[in-house]
């Protein structure tokens, strides 16, 4: 196979077990592919949570035009958030290139990344850079205050509590773990009290069984939780799910994973650039990408046109038909 002709200067943190389901033969796959298409690319492969932002600083002094994330959502969210507390002004941080290795893919999944990592290692070879947003949560309680940033999507109420207890297992966490966990979290699922306030609105106080706050459109491996979400618009999506019973949570579940749950009446949608959501529950558990970060209360903000990310050429007209997701990233 001929490597590819790349002038960019590529760094690759690479996490060998991401999804939670270690192949030593998909992982030596993989590696190859990058090697013999990419032979100058830098792999800094990952061997515990954490070693992400050891990584991200040995590449960005070496330094590197490209990084490359090779791993799941979770290795994603480290990766983007040791990028951007490196203090490097936006155009000077490095372009972002994904290679799915994990059980969701669900921001790969809404930019129409290839979900096979050896068509999207191919794929990296062809590309377009696009400006994307990313969110930032931070802890205010938290002595001192702490923030993190966050790519995809932030679930709290039921949807928290399905991801912590995905996290939990030892399973892999991929669709079928996720219906897995909500069907056993129903058995607890109760509405939670809130106190929002979106932008300089007056702070509303509120029973709400599910809240996200977005940036991306898909999450739980496939589901399309927030179907209007454009993560190039510079604000966040809100979808909010008022209290209903355990039948009705239960049927809502598939129109959640098929994107037309916007219609039902408990459901509400907004926009918003600043999102502070306090509780006086203890369990106020903050979900980000995947993990549990955090409890409330929390502060959520837009960080607009805070990255470069790579995606696929679109194909010509007479090539075959376009996977561009509906909401389409701005080019630069």
């Amino acid at each position: 196979m001929m490597a590819e002709v790349r002038s960019s200067r590529v760094g690759v943190v690479a996490n060998p077990v991401a999804g939670r389901a270690a192949d030593p033969e998909r992982w030596n796959r993989v590696m190859a592919e990058i090697r013999q298409r990419f032979p100058s690319a830098r792999v800094r492969p990952t061997r515990s949570p954490g070693d992400e932002r050891q990584a991200v600083g040995e590449l960005l002094a070496l330094p590197v035009d490209e990084l490359w994330v090779a791993g799941g959502d979770g290795s994603l969210h480290l990766v983007v958030d040791a990028l951007l507390s490196a203090g490097l002004p936006p155009d000077r941080r490095p372009e972002l290139g994904f290679i799915p290795l994990g059980s969701g893919n669900d921001f790969a999944r809404g930019l129409g990344i290839p979900l096979d990592p050896l068509e999207a290692i191919r794929s990296l070879a062809q590309t377009r850079a696009v400006w994307i947003d990313v969110g930032r949560v931070t802890f205010p309680r938290e002595n001192p205050a702490r923030s993190a940033f966050w790519l995809n999507q932030c679930y709290l109420g039921f949807g928290a509590a399905v991801v912590d207890r995905v996290t939990r297992s030892p399973r892999p966490a991929n669709q079928s773990a996720y219906v897995r966990s909500a069907l056993r979290e129903l058995l607890h699922a109760r509405p939670h009290r809130y106190r929002l306030q979106t932008d300089d609105r007056p702070m509303e106080e509120v029973e709400a069984m599910n809240l996200l706050v977005t940036n991306g459109r898909y999450s739980g491996s496939g589901m399309l939780t927030s179907p209007h979400a454009d993560p190039a618009d510079g604000a966040l999506d809100i979808v909010f799910v008022a209290p209903v019973g355990r039948i009705r949570l239960l049927t809502g579940l598939r129109r959640f994973r098929e994107g037309n749950h916007l219609a039902l009446p408990e459901v509400r949608t907004w926009r918003a650039h600043l999102f502070a959501v306090e509780t006086d529950d203890p369990s106020g558990l903050v979900e980000a990408d995947g993990d549990i970060i955090g409890r409330l209360p929390a502060k959520y903000e837009v960080v607009a046109r805070a990255l470069r990310v790579l995606v696929p050429t679109p194909p010509s007209p007479s090539g075959p038909a376009d996977t561009t997701p509906v909401n389409p990233v701005h080019a630069s």
